[in-house]
């Protein structure tokens, strides 16, 4: 089965517009840029726009654009259905597109794995702010009505049955409700979309929202920093890092900056500060370590709200965790000038106790299909608190204000011992409980060796 795409766009008039919805930039991307790449990530393999003005400015979007289908297309309002037939083949499936709305990844897959040949996809009226609803295009079906969804999957056939309809944004609705009745159409509802992402540890509203302005373009950045805010492990990151890194990519996803660019320069920054914790410079060092904190941050959301991937940035965590056990070990270091070899037995203390953590939470993890941290009310409100790169650096702020940066270091030895402590009991009593209530042998052997 060939996927291809239907997007109808530009302006019927100059008149009404000097500019496409779909050319409004939103997260550092026009809205056209993200709706190839959209397409691309569920397997199309050719576009077809239709567009009577702005063609030059497609044109140019389509050729900066990297992640697009193999083959895309733009048609005039006069050519476009019998240009749509020549190239609808039998087993086609064809996505239609609403323009100038960001789509939410999970509302297109919703569409994309519903078995049903045609598809269209339901806004109920309170689902979403009135605010947003109003810039929707509003369906009266036969028994239902509400807004389209911004996307849709239509059979060759029914494509072929409605072509002379799907030329025009003013035509769209009717074209709709006459897809609507076809034998092999289901309409389907946003609202039926589970609202969490595994990646982010957390439930995400869906994201719709529909742009008609430039302004807008603003907006859409909030929504999609939003979207892209991954569950906040500690309250470093939950309270500081997460307004610095929104307000440093929304600056950056403007400019030609890549997420591997921000990596490379928070890799080189996150040497040079070993330097500086070897050679004595603690302050410096310790502030540089908070800026790279947030710059780690940044290139992730950059990624995610660009839709820029790769092999470099999906390997960024090992990348991190060498950068960070280095300046354990050269603040080690510089403090064994004074203290001996007790602080090099406490770096590695620290080192081995932080890699025994994430070895045992990502057992737990693997068994359960869930994260420790994120269980029940306890571990969530721990996360918080918990010994990591964040919370640990930051406790050793105080001790190095006052200069005592070798009980610093001590404190945030224990505290990493202690976390890794306090996991392990959790991960004994989550196991016993998943075990008892998911086995009946477990549980029956439990009752047998209960001794309190």
């Amino acid at each position: 089965m060939t996927k291809k795409a239907l997007l109808i766009t530009g302006q019927e008039s100059e008149n009404i517009s000097t500019l496409a919805r779909n050319l409004i930039h939103a997260g550092g991307l026009s809205i056209f840029a993200r709706q190839m790449k959209q397409m691309k990530a569920i397997g199309v393999e050719e576009m077809h726009v239709v567009s009577d003005w702005f063609v030059q400015d497609f044109e140019k979007e389509i050729l900066s654009c990297r992640e697009r289908p193999g083959k895309i297309f733009i048609h005039s309002t006069k050519d476009a259905p019998l240009r749509l037939l020549e190239h609808n083949n039998e087993g086609n499936s064809w996505f239609l597109i609403e323009e100038g709305v960001i789509i939410d990844d999970r509302i297109i897959n919703q569409v994309v794995s519903h078995p049903s040949p045609t598809v269209i996809n339901l806004i109920g009226h309170l689902e979403f702010l009135e605010e947003r609803t109003a810039k929707g295009i509003l369906l009266q079906l036969e028994t239902i009505e509400g807004y389209f969804g911004s996307v849709a999957k239509l059979s060759s056939a029914t494509l072929a049955a409605n072509i002379r309809k799907l030329n025009s944004l003013e035509g769209l609705p009717v074209a709709l409700k006459a897809i609507s009745r076809a034998n092999d159409c289901e309409i389907i509802k946003v609202i039926d979309i589970p609202s969490h992402i595994a990646d982010r540890h957390r439930d995400v509203d869906l994201v719709w929202f529909p742009i008609t302005r430039r302004e807008d373009g603003d907006k859409g950045t909030d929504v999609l920093l939003e979207y892209s805010q991954k569950n906040a492990r500690d309250w470093v990151a939950r309270f500081i890092h997460r307004h610095v890194e929104n307000l440093i990519v929304k600056y950056l996803c403007k400019c030609p900056v890549t997420p591997n660019q921000t990596t490379i320069v928070a890799g080189l920054f996150g040497f040079y500060i070993m330097y500086l914790f070897w050679n004595g410079f603690l302050l410096p060092a310790l502030f540089g370590c908070y800026a790279v904190g947030v710059f780690y941050g940044v290139d992730g959301k950059l990624a995610r709200i660009k839709m820029l991937s790769s092999r470099v940035g999906e390997r960024i965590h090992l990348l991190v965790k060498v950068i960070e056990y280095g300046w354990y070990f050269a603040l080690a270091g510089y403090l064994s000038n004074t203290y001996g070899v007790a602080p090099i037995i406490m770096g590695a203390a620290l080192v081995l106790f932080h890699l025994a953590d994430g070895i045992q939470c990502e057992f737990f993890h693997r068994m359960t299909n869930r994260y420790i941290y994120n269980v029940d009310v306890f571990d969530r409100k721990f996360q918080l608190i918990r010994g990591g790169r964040n919370t640990q650096l930051w406790a050793l702020l105080p001790f190095a204000l006052f200069d005592q940066w070798y009980m610093g270091f001590g404190f945030i030895c224990a505290y990493g011992i202690i976390t890794f402590f306090v996991h392990q009991a959790r991960l004994v009593y989550h196991l016993k409980n998943f075990m008892v209530a998911d086995s009946d042998t477990f549980a029956k052997n439990f009752r047998k060796t209960k001794t309190l």
